[in-house]
């Protein structure tokens, strides 16, 4: 009984982390669309999707010693955290929807987010007993990919 509760658990959190991506995914494309133009490669989900893959990558080296379920545990509760920033991200998509918005109003709006971000995921890495270091090299991440793909 108790197996298959744990079963049901992972379950569960491997169907929310899909969803998470799927939404990550559509919701940052569609907002890399916005400013397309100051983007110097052609920005699609496909990238995207690299980009979100490449990040659980680049963070396992910093779990990798731990266990399954703690992995399991961490990489769920970053993808919750993409996932709250994609609807975050919503309103501004729907506000540019109906009057397109200058490139700063985007970009600072869209930092703002990354900031929010920034703080729940510092919060999750804690409650998960994880070094602080991790919610830094989260941060590094996307910023070496924005050096890549801005003008």
């Amino acid at each position: 009984m108790e197996n298959n509760k744990l079963i049901h658990a992972i379950w569960f959190k491997l169907s929310v982390m899909v969803i998470a991506v799927a939404v990550t995914v559509v919701t940052l494309n569609k907002y890399a669309q916005l400013i397309q133009h100051i983007i110097v490669i052609k920005y699609d989900w496909h990238f995207e999707l690299l980009m979100l893959t490449g990040m659980l990558f680049f963070q396992y080296p910093f779990i990798y010693k731990k266990t399954w379920n703690l992995k399991l545990e961490y990489y769920f509760k970053m993808l919750l955290v993409s996932l709250i920033g994609s609807i975050l991200l919503m309103p501004l998509l729907i506000l540019n929807y109906y009057a397109d918005h200058s490139d700063m109003f985007n970009l600072v709006y869209f930092f703002v987010v990354v900031l929010i971000m920034f703080f729940i995921h510092k919060k999750m890495v804690a409650t998960l007993n994880l070094p602080v270091l991790i919610s830094y090299t989260w941060v590094l991440y996307r910023v070496i990919i924005l050096i890549f793909i801005l003008n």
